[in-house]
């Protein structure tokens, strides 16, 4: 099933002085499987759609639905029991300190299937699988969450939210404060995760990851969508009027172009393909 927004507004400490309005009608419809990148400025609403979709946030107007889950303005539409919900939809926050608090690795991961109703023993296995599938191997296990670097802190607390084996999984800023290379294994995790039939929500200032690992792009500016399509379509936006960013790959075409190398950017998301089409412009 997809998501849906249907006119969704939505207004942070509506009714005082600090009124701020994050959404205003979006509407849209997201495929099952997709992987689809939402970026835009600070305060243009990202963060806001991605906490609407496990209800963390509850909209001003209009509803979000999620397979048989309806997160509504109207009481008497909102499904009551969210907690399904919170399982199918996996919010990875842009501090993962916000979402690490026990002793060890596995027990920090099993928390969320024994919150499910897995048993221990099942909670656990849960727990060294997804552990081991974001990168890390069985000496995390018994180590403090507390004690790891920045990005270990990370796939940890991406691994607690693939233990719930959900459906949909949503990143804040996923490569925030991460190294080159570790971006890059964040990269090959999350393409590994989506190729698995997970939908992939990213939210992200990190043009290079977009361009790179989104199959659908949609720019918000002032809580509205701007712009919704493919992420070469970046290559006609003034992306500056957004506060994004141009991807490296761009700068190097324009610099090319600027060198007598006309190339079409249609197909150029990542380094190889900039080399594939290079090789066959000058054939």
């Amino acid at each position: 099933m997809p998501i849906t927004y249907d006119s969704v507004h939505f207004v942070y400490a509506a009714g005082s002085p600090f009124e701020s309005a994050a959404l205003n009608g979006i509407s849209l419809v997201i495929e099952p499987g997709s992987f689809v990148a939402l970026v835009g400025r600070t305060g243009s609403g990202k963060s806001t759609m991605a906490q609407l979709l496990n209800a963390l946030l509850v909209p001003t107007s209009g509803e979000v639905v999620v397979d048989e889950f309806v997160n509504s303005a109207d009481k008497k539409k909102r499904s009551r029991k969210l907690k399904g919900l919170r399982k199918k939809v996996g919010l990875v926050f842009q501090f993962p300190e916000y979402q690490l608090f026990l002793d060890t690795v596995e027990k920090d991961v099993a928390y969320g299937p024994k919150n499910f109703g897995a048993s221990r023993e099942e909670a656990l296995e849960k727990a060294h699988q997804a552990i081991l599938e974001v990168g890390l191997d069985a000496s995390f296990f018994e180590r403090s969450p507390f004690a790891l670097s920045g990005g270990e802190k990370r796939k940890v607390a991406i691994a607690g939210i693939l233990a719930m084996e959900p459906d949909v999984l949503v990143l804040d800023e996923p490569t925030a404060g991460l190294d080159p290379e570790a971006s890059r294994e964040a990269l090959a995790l999350f393409r590994k995760i989506n190729a698995k039939g997970t939908t992939i929500i990213l939210v992200s200032h990190d043009m290079d990851l977009v361009l790179e690992a989104a199959t659908r792009l949609i720019v918000l500016e002032n809580g509205k969508v701007v712009k919704d399509g493919d992420p070469s379509s970046l290559f006609e936006v003034d992306l500056t009027s957004y506060a994004l960013e141009e991807p490296k790959v761009f700068r190097f075409v324009d610099l090319l172009k600027k060198n007598g190398l006309e190339l079409s950017p249609s197909n150029i998301r990542d380094v190889e393909s900039l080399a594939k089409a290079i090789k066959e412009a000058k054939q």
